[in-house]
């Protein structure tokens, strides 16, 4: 399909632009050639050209500089999603996502972090965290009671969960939350009326208080899952190719950065879907599994179902905040079922999978390494 502009007024003299000019139709240029490289099918991407075009004609002004810097902002609404940002954001979500991003996750220890910045450390490997008191008061690990502000205004905490250990948290209105090891979490101190958002980096279970007049949204960077009551899991960690959500009970509604940019339909999934977003295809797939294989990590176990070795030594890596190494990568694809019981101590897991295994673990030098290899004793 051939793309048309329309005739312009002549164009000035590239020497004589304003600094603001010469820098919007860079930004232009440079937004026009994402467009050409990104994965959109021809469709998609006449779809978008044609929006940038009505946009731009839009204009009453004809000079180059209305010209460009009406292309580079029609491109950037239409390509934020491209170019790593969530055009379906509300205000809200966009600032905390921004409060996530800002936040400095402790190696050591479960941090919560207060919308006046003050910072509380939690040293359980499983901690806890309640909201009473519509948001004023929060119970920490059942021993202390902190007091804070709440405002009209909604102000955003954060829940900081380092690899290594795991926190629940109940909100101000009921909902709790396992966080996994490596994820982070942000959300109000108390909820608007009719308003329920929070922001999730990492891995997280959600058992969701019903509200019919306030739909619970989690956001993360590719995917914005939509429920009035239920339970599922989201794993959106930074280091994972793709975002997953799992639904236990209920229903919920997804949208992922391609449905938003193209107006698509949103994705429905009903008990035991678990649906991917691949961040590198920006697709989305689904398929009925057994639930328990990707939310037993909450209940202190790892149901195995067909697991390949190399996602299981993942996974438990990233539970305990050690490193494992297979020394023979061939094995890296042998699968295994059962339950595997996430105890106190990696070793004692260690061991566990050396015994169903076949391999013998050594500990390094450095304590938090492991490598698991074949035993060199022949029967």
């Amino acid at each position: 399909m051939k793309r048309k502009i329309n005739k312009q007024e002549p164009i000035p003299d590239p020497e004589h632009l304003t600094e603001e000019e010469r820098v919007a139709g860079e930004r232009a240029k440079l937004l026009f050639k994402t467009l050409r490289n990104e994965t959109f099918s021809p469709d998609e991407k006449d779809a978008l050209w044609n929006q940038v075009g009505e946009t731009i004609s839009q204009r009453k002004q004809r000079s180059f500089n209305t010209f460009w810097i009406a292309a580079a902002a029609s491109v950037t609404l239409l390509l934020l999603a491209g170019v790593g940002y969530l055009v379906f954001y509300e205000d809200s979500a966009r600032v905390m996502q921004n409060v996530a991003a800002n936040s400095k996750v402790s190696a050591d220890e479960t941090q919560l972090i207060l919308a006046d910045k003050r910072s509380v450390s939690l040293r359980k490997e499983n901690s806890s965290v309640v909201y009473k008191e519509n948001g004023a008061l929060i119970q920490v690990d059942s021993s202390s009671t902190i007091g804070q502000q709440v405002a009209g205004d909604q102000q955003f905490n954060t829940l900081i969960v380092p690899y290594g250990k795991r926190s629940v948290l109940t909100l101000s209105d009921g909902t709790r939350i396992w966080l996994n090891s490596g994820s982070k979490l942000v959300y109000p101190s108390h909820f608007n009326k009719g308003q329920r958002e929070v922001y999730l980096e990492g891995q997280a279970y959600f058992s969701v208080t019903h509200a019919a007049d306030a739909p619970f949204y989690v956001h993360t960077k590719d995917m914005e899952v939509k429920v009035l009551g239920t339970e599922f899991d989201v794993s959106a960690y930074d280091d994972d190719p793709y975002t997953a959500t799992v639904l236990t009970k209920g229903s919920v509604e997804l949208t992922t950065q391609r449905q938003a940019l193209f107006g698509s339909k949103k994705t429905k999934i009903t008990p035991g879907t678990r649906a991917v977003f691949d961040q590198g295809r920006a697709t989305l797939q689904t398929q009925q599994v057994d639930v328990r294989e990707y939310v037993s990590w909450k209940d202190g176990s790892l149901w195995l179902n067909t697991a390949p070795l190399a996602e299981i030594l993942r996974k438990v890596a990233r539970y305990y905040r050690v490193e494992i190494e297979l020394k023979q990568p061939k094995l890296a694809g042998v699968t295994f079922d059962g339950s595997l019981y996430l105890q106190e101590d990696v070793r004692d897991v260690l061991k566990g999978l050396s015994v169903t295994t076949g391999l013998n673990y050594k500990q390094q030098p450095n304590e938090r390494r492991y490598v698991l290899e074949e035993s060199t004793i022949k029967p």
